[in-house]
């Protein structure tokens, strides 16, 4: 009985993959909350719907603060409806919502205010944003399809 229950979750883990593969894009972006910040993690899309879903992702920031190198990890989610994005993210840092556009998924313009959350008060004010994001798979679902008249 432990084989087969170990087979079933390999199976299952397996399976499972394959569909979070199909929606899932490594993002790649540069931003600007108060310092030039470098962006680089992965993104999920949870809807069947090519033009209203949830995005979701953690990342890591890469930026320089008080001479020394910082990685900063953040958690971000948006709604995307007909190309436009409503959103937020949070970090140890700051606490930022965002609104922007999105290209076929493929690119994220966006723009925000990061309000300090931390003592050192690195984060702060309007920002704005640059994502490129790329899918591991081809045929991927994570891209809106454009659609031909």
């Amino acid at each position: 009985m432990k084989k087969h229950s170990i087979i079933f979750f390999l199976l299952l883990a397996i399976f499972s993959n394959a569909q979070i593969l199909e929606r899932t894009a490594v993002n790649l972006a540069y931003r600007y909350t108060g310092r030039n910040v470098l962006q680089a993690g992965l993104e999920f899309r949870i809807g069947e719907s090519g033009y209203k879903s949830v995005v979701i992702g953690p990342s890591m920031l890469y930026t320089r603060l008080n001479k020394k190198d910082r990685f900063i990890p953040e958690a971000n989610i948006y709604y995307a409806n007909n190309g436009q994005l409503y959103g937020a993210s949070i970090s140890q840092y700051s606490i930022e919502p965002r609104i922007g556009i999105s290209l076929f998924n493929i690119f994220f313009f966006n723009t925000g205010y990061a309000f300090p959350i931390h003592k050192e008060k690195c984060f702060k004010g309007i920002t704005f944003g640059v994502q490129f994001n790329i899918a591991p798979v081809k045929g991927s679902k994570f891209y809106n399809q454009m659609k031909m008249m």
